[in-house]
């Protein structure tokens, strides 16, 4: 009997996915709730319809779904670990530190997953909480050559003596060179990370050199590629999608150069207006891409398609808001796209000194090869000559108003400038504000989280004697 009830739920459980791939989703969803109400405890089927979920916009829903799998299996470490992997790719934190919280509970919990929860209370701006869990994982004997868990301990609290242990740790892992080449340069990033909290600046320039060039060619970023997408995207045309009637939306997308206070922006700007933060949004980066790949931009029906895909995604299943903010800064790439797809979104351009932005991205080490220029002065001029002519390009040919915001400007005069920018995106004086900060996933999650401080404006003047290069950033202001 146990046999021919497995083979129906398989077999239901293959109707289900054949169903999601047939782009019947739906369908598939009450099929798999079914199932996982019959057999609570199979992660195939709770993966599957958590998959399912997500793809209609659902998050909240596939991080509960998520949550049941997990508890069903009494909070295993191993099923535990792949829910918190799926449930932060949807930003539900909360549910996700609900579940590390039972599964640490346990007690014997791998290193694997005393990281991820680390990462969760991190990424939630629970600093003490996430160092508690790095340095347990380090005790349990993590696999540094996988896990940069070093710099991930590094980036939550600031460093006050030179004796500190663990700034011994991340020396001597830097200077062993025993691991892999990314692992590695993290170490460095978070040893010159500990060297600038004490101010030893010549000696944070000398571990970011070598780092840097460790990720310069592990990350190999192409000038003459990166030309051929500026005059590719400057050449393009696309269709506008057409506005659907009765289904008010307002995308806010605040783009620029990343570490030119992008993050910061969408934050404040979230908290005083209620606009939903959603964080560095793939979604447009994707459909910008297979458009392009497609040769689809002149197609109103594909744009169309494009931009419900967007909404779904962005709009989700949580509390309803009038505006939802997109904040990965590399959407400049794309603004024609925007503007078709949505006219009456909102696009706020984040600039700032120059000096300052290369010596952020310099000091930072990065996840992915998209900006694989970060790790060299020379690539970063080009990349900055790129966005430079864009942003022009997009000013003189698209419908869309760019509020122009220096960074400088908002770290100054941050309640004038929210103002200014709730006005813009049309938010009236008094709206609610949002009731809790939105999980930050970018490599900014510590600086997010602090008050606003202007500290770092000018910053690389101290770097200067020891990184000469920046002088010719300065002046190119």
């Amino acid at each position: 009997m146990q046999a021919t009830s497995s083979a129906t739920s398989d077999a239901q459980l293959a109707r289900a996915n054949a169903l999601f791939q047939a782009d019947e989703p739906a369908q598939a969803e009450a099929l798999l709730r079914a199932l996982q109400q019959r057999d609570s405890v199979r992660e195939d089927v709770g993966m599957l319809l958590a998959n399912v979920q997500r793809s209609q916009g659902h998050f909240s829903a596939a991080a509960d779904a998520l949550y049941a799998l997990s508890q069903a299996n009494d909070f295993a470490a191993e099923v535990s670990l792949r829910c918190v992997d799926f449930i932060r790719q949807c930003d539900r934190h909360a549910v996700a530190e609900n579940i590390c919280a039972a599964a640490l509970a346990r007690g014997n919990v791998p290193a694997e997953l005393l990281m991820q929860a680390g990462n969760v209370a991190r990424e939630l701006g629970h600093f003490d909480t996430a160092r508690t869990r790095y340095l347990a994982a380090l005790d349990a004997g993590i696999d540094l050559g996988r896990h940069h868990v070093l710099n991930a301990l590094a980036n939550t609290r600031r460093y006050a003596d030179p004796a500190d242990v663990e700034i011994g740790w991340f020396a001597r892992h830097f200077a062993a060179g025993r691991l892999p080449l990314r692992p590695l340069a993290s170490a460095g990033f978070a040893l010159a990370k500990a060297q600038g909290d004490l101010g030893e600046h010549a000696a944070a320039a000398k571990t970011l050199r070598r780092a840097n060039a460790i990720l310069h060619d592990v990350w190999r970023w192409d000038p003459a590629a990166w030309q051929h997408a500026v005059a590719a995207r400057m050449r393009e045309v696309v269709a506008p999608a057409g506005e659907e009637p009765g289904r008010a939306f307002v995308p806010v997308f605040v783009v620029g150069m990343p570490r030119t206070g992008t993050t910061l922006t969408a934050t404040l700007l979230a908290q005083a207006t209620g606009a939903r933060d959603r964080g560095e949004l793939r979604t447009l980066r994707f459909v910008a891409e297979r458009l392009v790949a497609g040769g689809h931009l002149g197609s109103r029906a594909a744009i169309a398609e494009a931009a419900r895909l967007y909404r779904t995604l962005a709009v989700q299943d949580d509390a309803p808001a009038s505006w939802y903010i997109d904040q990965d800064p590399m959407n400049f790439r794309y603004l024609h796209i925007v503007a078709a797809m949505f006219p009456q979104a909102r696009v706020i351009h984040l600039r700032r000194g120059r000096a300052d932005t290369a010596l952020s991205l310099w000091t930072q080490d990065f996840a992915h090869a998209d900006l694989g220029f970060a790790y060299d002065f020379a690539d970063m001029r080009a990349c900055m000559a790129g966005h430079d002519a864009l942003l022009q390009h997009w000013r003189q040919t698209l419908p869309q108003p760019i509020f122009e915001l220096d960074y400088e400007i908002l770290v100054g005069e941050p309640d004038a400038t929210l103002a200014r920018l709730g006005a813009f995106i049309g938010a009236q004086p008094g709206t609610q504000a949002a009731r809790e900060a939105a999980p930050v996933l970018s490599a900014s999650v510590w600086q997010a989280r602090q008050p606003v401080y202007r500290t770092s404006v000018g910053r690389w003047r101290v770097y200067a004697p020891f990184v000469p290069e920046l002088a010719r950033f300065a002046d190119a202001t």
